[in-house]
């Protein structure tokens, strides 16, 4: 089956300007996506962004950018969805084939697992009834909101009134969904939004894996991670660093 990395970086994060490609130990953060995704086994790595600067950078470090975004999956509301309609349309008519498969690589999310992707892959390719695969980390079900008073409530229902604490061990194992996703792009031919579909196949990996840059205090806890020296074994494992 044919598979090709993807990876997502648009320009116009007001949250933290620029994310996708803040200076890490000498390098764009999407280049650590780049570098990791030299590392499964794909046919192309195609970087999808509407800006010509990060495509340079992309481009730079060995991903493909056939086409700048079109404006439907370029704005503050765009959704994966539309990304995919967006290569749906621009790859054919540049004359590259779709993928069966796509591996999406967030850029902010720059911990990775090369032998889990492959499994993924070859999971898909050996079993047609599976939609899609996630790779997910333990997660804590024990969170909080902020209710209408502006006090703490629990999220989810099990928690016992008569108590102020509460074991983990209480509650049922929970997982963080979105550490990166692998997919059939005739998924999203079919289903649109729902193109993971509903049979998803977990693999568990280190909460490491689930690290995400979604404000400053996120990119500093990553790139301090990343820029440790000596890099502890775990991080080491995890990171693919791009050429010097």
């Amino acid at each position: 089956m044919r598979a090709y990395a993807l990876i997502p970086a648009r320009s116009g994060c007001k949250g933290l300007p620029d994310k996708n490609i803040l200076p890490v130990a000498g390098h764009p953060l999407l280049a650590y996506s780049v570098a990791f995704a030299k590392t499964i086994p794909v046919e192309r790595i195609i970087l999808s962004t509407d800006s010509e600067a990060y495509a340079a950078i992309g481009r730079r470090y060995g991903a493909e950018v056939p086409a700048l975004r079109g404006a439907a999956a370029s704005g503050d509301t765009a959704m994966e969805e539309d990304i995919l309609a967006d290569l749906d349309a621009a790859l054919p008519a540049l004359g590259i084939p779709l993928p069966d498969l796509w591996v999406w690589l967030k850029p902010t999310c720059p911990f990775r697992d090369s032998a889990a992707v492959s499994e993924a892959l070859s999971l898909l390719a050996a079993r047609p009834g599976l939609d899609s695969i996630r790779l997910v980390s333990e997660a804590d079900a024990r969170l909080h909101r902020i209710n209408a008073e502006g006090f703490l409530e629990p999220l989810l229902p099990g928690w016992d009134p008569a108590r102020s604490k509460m074991r983990r061990s209480e509650f049922p194992k929970v997982f963080q969904p979105f550490n990166l996703e692998v997919f059939r792009h005739a998924g999203w031919r079919a289903r649109g939004g729902a193109f993971m579909g509903s049979r998803i196949h977990p693999i568990v990996l280190p909460r490491l894996t689930g690290l995400d840059v979604d404000d400053r205090d996120g990119f500093e806890i990553i790139r301090t991670l990343i820029e440790a020296t000596p890099r502890p074994d775990l991080i080491a494992r995890h990171i693919h660093l791009p050429p010097a």
